[in-house]
């Protein structure tokens, strides 16, 4: 039996359908991804609820049943929380967003920044971001997948990864390059 491996790319939860399992009802769809940067973590999903474009409520990552690649199903409805309500909390005052942090290494070389984030659905951390060194390498050679782990430091601006995650940069070798030289 082929085992379940449980990363998740951001870029692919959003606009995925929330289903509750208890009535099979499609509540909404993922709107983003709430992130706390101090335990480099997934916090929450942000739902845009059907048919309200106003209304964005959140669930929590432990209210999540499963992530599939079609659907994110709950137990139910009573798991969205009003985000309104939760502003004051605690857990929502170290969220960030990851999309768009340039990627430094601790000698101050600059790996791009970051398109994309890699994290364990069971667990909720964050494995890895995808880096773009800019379009006409993303072109070329494709992006990389900077694995985190090691001593990884979050700011509001900038990651700074040690070296011993530099020497392990996934090449995703997607690039036109990789296609010609086939």
């Amino acid at each position: 039996m082929k085992r379940r491996i449980f990363i998740e790319k951001y870029s692919e939860i959003l606009g995925v359908p929330v289903i509750c399992i208890n009535n099979g009802k499609n509540i909404g769809y993922i709107k983003d991804i709430l992130f706390c940067l101090f335990e480099k973590k997934v916090l929450a999903f942000l739902i845009e609820l059907k048919g309200c474009h106003i209304c964005k409520k959140i669930i929590f990552i432990e209210d999540v049943i499963n992530i599939g690649i079609d659907a994110v199903v709950i137990s139910s409805d009573s798991s969205l929380k009003n985000i309104k309500q939760l502003k004051n909390n605690e857990k929502f005052k170290q969220t960030g967003k990851v999309i768009g942090l340039k990627v430094y290494t601790k000698k101050g070389q600059d790996l791009g920044i970051i398109k994309d984030v890699l994290f364990d659905s069971k667990t909720s951390k964050i494995d890895g971001v995808q880096v773009s060194d800019g379009l006409i390498n993303d072109i070329l050679k494709g992006r990389n997948i900077v694995p985190l782990f090691g001593k990884v430091e979050f700011g509001s601006e900038n990651i700074l990864i040690d070296k011993e995650a530099v020497e392990e940069i996934i090449d995703t070798q997607k690039g036109m390059k990789h296609f010609f030289n086939e």
